[in-house]
C-alpha cells in the first residue's frame, strides 16, 4: 500500500511541477492533482501530527484552504519561472525580465505568507509537540516530493 501511494504521489508532483514545461495543465487536470494533493495531506496529517478528530475538524478548513493557496501560488510560480527561462534564452529586455522576476518573488513571498498564516491559525490548537510534528511533516514532504520530481528529471541517477 505504502508503494502505491509513493506511486500515486509521484504522478501528483510531476504533474504538478510542471515538468512538461511545452504545454500547462488542462484546468481539470491540475484540479485533480490538487484534489489528490489535499487528499494526501488530509490522510497524512492526523496521523503524522497526532491530533484527535476534534482538533482535526478545527483544523481542517485551514489545511484545506493553506493547500489550495501554496498550490496556486507555487503553480504561478513555476509558470513565471517557465516564461523567466524563455525570456533569458531568447535575451529579451530587461524591462520584461525585472518583471517576472518580481512576480516569482511575490510568489515566494506569498508562499511564506501563506505558511506563517496556516502556522499560526493552527499552533493555539497544538501542543508544542504537535506544533514541532507538524513543521517535521511539512519539511518532510516537501523534502519526499523534491527528491521524487528529481528521480523523474533525472531516472538513471546521472
Amino acid at each position: 500500500m505504502k508503494k502505491l501511494v509513493t506511486a500515486f504521489l509521484l504522478v501528483i508532483v510531476v504533474s504538478a511541477a510542471g515538468i512538461s514545461q511545452q504545454r500547462p495543465l488542462r484546468p481539470n487536470a491540475a484540479a485533480t492533482i490538487e484534489d489528490a494533493v489535499l487528499g494526501f495531506y488530509i490522510s497524512q496529517f492526523p496521523e503524522k501530527v497526532e491530533v484527535s478528530d476534534e482538533v482535526l475538524a478545527r483544523i481542517l478548513p485551514m489545511l484545506r484552504t493553506f493547500v489550495r493557496d501554496r498550490f496556486e501560488v507555487s503553480t504561478r510560480r513555476i509558470r513565471a519561472l517557465n516564461q523567466l527561462q524563455m525570456m533569458v534564452q531568447r535575451g529579451d529586455s530587461e524591462d520584461d525580465i525585472k518583471r517576472l522576476i518580481r512576480e516569482i518573488d511575490k510568489a515566494d513571498a506569498d508562499i511564506q505568507a501563506g505558511q506563517e498564516k496556516f502556522l499560526s491559525g493552527i499552533d493555539p490548537l497544538l501542543n508544542a509537540q504537535q506544533q514541532a510534528k507538524v513543521r517535521l511533516f511539512q519539511a518532510m514532504t516537501d523534502q519526499r516530493l523534491r527528491q521524487m520530481i528529481d528521480r523523474v528529471r533525472n531516472p538513471g541517477g546521472n
